[in-house]
């Protein structure tokens, strides 16, 4: 039985909860060109010129630490949310008890956690620490949202990608929410954005219902599996806790990729596999943790130019130009945003 109880606790640390807010979708409504199916396609990022010019020249995309985001609340939010659910949703007693004086849910309170895995590197199961890096894109390609961040000096750009899964080296499956271990250990979550809390809810309440049905069944035994039961919960609360955001910021429709990378290769002074660059960069009088990860240029299918330009010359879209050019990516199509608004000088 107990190797039976341990493949249903790798089962849901490998699941993605993060799907269940869609599972009362019609296949007609998942399947529509704009349904959930289809949200990793076209994704697009974001960004000023000058920083256009760096991913195309350097063929990398930045990845911020993500205790650095724009909502404060990242990465911290899904604890109270963990606690109320579990509280308020009629669970049992002792299953209650089980996850909320667990040492797992102080760890979870935590930015920096050991975690057990089978390495790629030495092929041994080995306890590490990892660090979470994000790279963010919007399934909306022309947002006046996202060009009021980005585009009211006249500076901004959106980079389209055909597909999420065409963009890095080893993560090809074409799933909207996936995970998928890399080279060196490092692993990639993609996938949506949750923004509503009855949403949020959904997903965890859906994991702790398949928790404590392990829990009934191993009831006269718990001693022997409760480590494979918290660390399935340990597991799950941290696949989807990058993916929750205040709903505050739902209109930016965002896309996620997170790299989980080990502590120890961040620390390394060598650069292996993708990783482009490391450190810090200032914004503001502020130092930001990054990561540059190399990318599949061919995945970039346009660039759409903000609307605050008025370039009567076409300087501003030759210029982009140019850089296409210089990078042999000519096939790379440029369009002028649509939304007609107007700016005064």
């Amino acid at each position: 039985m107990l190797s039976e109880i341990i493949a249903k606790c790798l089962g849901i640390a490998m699941s993605s909860f993060l799907n269940i807010p869609y599972n009362d979708q019609t296949i007609e409504e998942r399947y529509a060109p704009n349904g959930f199916e289809n949200r990793a396609s076209g994704i697009c990022h974001y960004c000023t010129i000058a920083t256009l010019k760096e991913i195309l020249n350097n063929g990398c995309l930045r990845f911020s630490d993500v205790r650095f985001l724009n909502d404060s609340t990242e990465f911290v939010e899904i604890i109270p949310l963990v606690k109320n659910v579990l509280l308020y949703n009629g669970y049992s007693p002792d299953f209650k008890k089980l996850i909320l004086e667990s040492a797992e849910i102080r760890e979870l309170e935590e930015y920096c956690q050991p975690y057990t895995e089978l390495s790629r590197i030495t092929n041994k199961y080995e306890e590490s620490k990892y660090r979470m890096y994000i790279c963010s894109f919007s399934t909306d390609n022309d947002s006046l949202n996202m060009w009021n961040y980005y585009g009211s000096s006249g500076e901004g750009v959106s980079i389209r990608f055909d597909h999420a899964w065409n963009i890095f080296r080893g993560s090809q499956r074409s799933l909207v929410n996936v995970f998928e271990k890399l080279e060196n250990d490092i692993m990639i979550y993609r996938g949506l954005v949750v923004y509503k809390n009855e949403d949020k809810k959904k997903c965890i309440i859906e994991l702790f219902n398949r928790l404590q049905q392990l829990h009934k069944e191993t009831r006269d035994e718990i001693e022997k599996y409760q480590h494979y039961i918290l660390l399935a919960f340990k597991q799950s609360v941290n696949n989807m806790r990058c993916f929750f955001k205040n709903e505050s910021f739902e209109c930016e429709n965002e896309y996620r990729i997170v790299l989980k990378i080990p502590e120890k290769l961040l620390l390394s002074k060598e650069y292996s596999g993708d990783i482009i660059e490391k450190g810090q960069f200032k914004r503001g009088n502020i130092l930001i943790p990054f990561v540059d990860y190399r990318f599949d240029k061919k995945s970039v299918e346009s660039i759409m130019i903000n609307p605050f330009v008025r370039d009567k010359n076409g300087m501003f879209k030759l210029g982009i130009k140019e850089l296409l050019w210089q990078n042999k990516m000519e096939n790379v199509q440029i369009f002028s945003s649509r939304i007609p608004i107007r700016k005064y000088n």
